[in-house]
């Protein structure tokens, strides 16, 4: 299974921020081969005053 550099991974940013400005950068490994060493990234669906999470901030799913 992939194993995050952290345990715990927090931010805090300024309000309005640009579009496409970095708030957080995690990083996993995987010690498997090939393919299967292969991580990709992705936020788990959930709700900020009402609004899909997906609205405010997005993921790199290759880069973390």
């Amino acid at each position: 299974a992939p194993v995050f550099a952290e345990e715990r991974y927090s931010a805090r940013l300024a309000e309005n921020n640009a579009a496409g400005a970095l708030v957080l950068r995690v990083l996993a490994a995987d010690t498997d081969w090939g393919q299967n060493a292969r991580v990709r990234y992705r936020l788990e669906e959930g709700r900020v005053r009402g609004s899909p999470l997906s609205s405010y901030v997005s993921v790199q799913a290759e880069t973390g």
